[in-house]
């Protein structure tokens, strides 16, 4: 029975894209495509998503003799003076294939189909001390940490400007990574540090970012971080 809810129809229809639904349910969702448009769409989806590489491969048909000789191989057609035991029978093995393969798609389908959490979202806007002019603006969320210019920055010759973040409740900034000559500097990772009532500071510090693994030049721009 076709299911009616959209999560049981993309689940069926990952399956059946899979080629893991047993003949008789395969044949139920084939004969509802005609009439069932969010099967349909829901089948077209999974089609695109799980064969992106089958269109690379010519289609063929195995040999028709193909499992007869896989099967002679595992029983050794008699040539062995011994029974056959259990695992040298051909059926335990398709039961086995079976299961991988089914063990593979609800993997795959769990994967696909697990709902993004989105990420915390906070906003800096970064100025120089005593003055209110937003010089840098920061920004978080699913895609990371992303800082850029409000107004064209430039560090003093021969230096780089470097970013650090200090937790709330904490004094110890954190070197977030030195920021690039383009002054966008995007971190795929939001530091856990980057929270609600944080500062962010930029600092002068020489090529490559402070030694010290804290700020040696000037805090040159400063903003708190507050929920976006």
């Amino acid at each position: 029975m076709i299911p009616e809810t959209r999560d049981d129809i993309d689940i069926l229809a990952g399956e059946y894209v899979l080629g893991v639904l047993d003949p008789t349910a395969r044949q139920e969702v084939e004969a509802a495509l005609a009439d069932n448009a969010m099967l349909r769409d829901a089948v077209a989806f999974w089609e695109t998503k799980l064969h992106p590489l089958s269109s690379l491969a010519p289609p063929t048909e195995p040999p028709a003799d193909g499992w007869s000789a896989i099967a002679e191989r595992i029983d050794g057609d008699g040539r062995h003076n011994r029974s056959p035991g259990l695992w040298s029978r051909p059926t335990p093995w398709r039961w086995a294939t079976a299961g991988f393969a089914a063990a593979a798609a609800a993997l795959a389908l769990y994967l696909a189909l697990a709902p993004v959490v989105p990420a915390p979202r906070y906003v800096a806007v970064l100025h120089a001390p005593q003055r209110e002019q937003a010089d840098w603006l920061a920004t978080t969320g699913n895609d990371g940490l992303t800082i850029r210019p409000i107004s064209e920055q430039h560090a003093p010759a021969g230096r780089t400007f470097e970013l650090w973040a200090i937790a709330s409740g904490t004094a110890r900034p954190q070197p977030l990574g030195v920021i690039p000559a383009d002054g966008i500097l995007r971190i795929a990772t939001v530091p856990a540090s980057v929270r609600g009532g944080a500062t962010l500071a930029i600092s002068v510090e020489p090529p490559g970012g402070s030694p010290t693994g804290l700020p040696t030049g000037p805090v040159v721009f400063v903003g708190g971080v507050q929920p976006l």
